[in-house]
Order: C-alpha cells, then structure tokens, then sequence
C-alpha cells in the first residue's frame, strides 16, 4: 500500500478500497492466553496457535495490561528484528519508556 500523505495530520483521509477487496465473516471469539515473554513481562498473546494465512494483514497482537515497575526494574526481550511491518503500541493509561538497541526509543504516554 503507497504512503498516505496530508497537509493536516489531525484529519485521517479516506482510503479508496483496494481492487479484489472483500469482508470476511468472524471465524471464532476465543481468550487469549496469558503467558510470560521476554525477561518475564505478562503478555496476553491474541493469536496464540492461530495459522499464519487467516491472520493477513496481522501478524501477531500481544497486550501487555496493566504493570508496574519500579525506577530500574523494567524487563526487555532478547534481541529480535522488527522488519517488514508496523509495530503499534498504544498506552491507555501510565508512561511506557522505550529503547532498541540501535539507540532508537522514546516514551509513550496515556493517550
């Protein structure tokens, strides 16, 4: 899909559909098992054991809920690539600081 580009990023313009473009029905409604990922941060894993060809256009979806550390404590991951595709973080509520090891970050707050 090219790059949508506006003059005001406050305005979300429409998309045309794509040609072949088709709903698909609902398969199932499940609960996501919770796990532990990384250094020990709970995960909620949305598409546990769920076959890669029904998940287009996601790959993964994984919801951390509600934790707190203290100044020093936070846990990572082992280093693994994010290439090819858009990671999304979105924090309802609190302050989620992050760093890659290429020196990339920042912090993510509420909102």
């Amino acid at each position: 899909m090219p790059a949508v580009t506006v003059s005001d990023i406050t305005v979300l313009p429409r998309v045309s559909e794509l040609p072949g473009a088709r709903a698909r029905k609902v398969k199932s409604i499940t609960t996501a098992p919770q796990g532990f990922e990384g250094e020990g941060f709970p995960v909620r894993r949305a598409f546990a054991g769920v076959d890669l060809a029904e998940l287009d256009p996601f790959i993964h979806l994984d919801e951390m809920g509600e934790v707190e550390y203290a100044p020093g404590e936070p846990k990572g991951t082992p280093w693994h690539p994010h290439r090819g595709f858009e990671t999304v973080t979105y924090i309802i509520d609190g302050i989620f600081d992050h760093q890659d090891n290429n020196g990339g970050g920042g912090t993510i707050s509420n909102g």
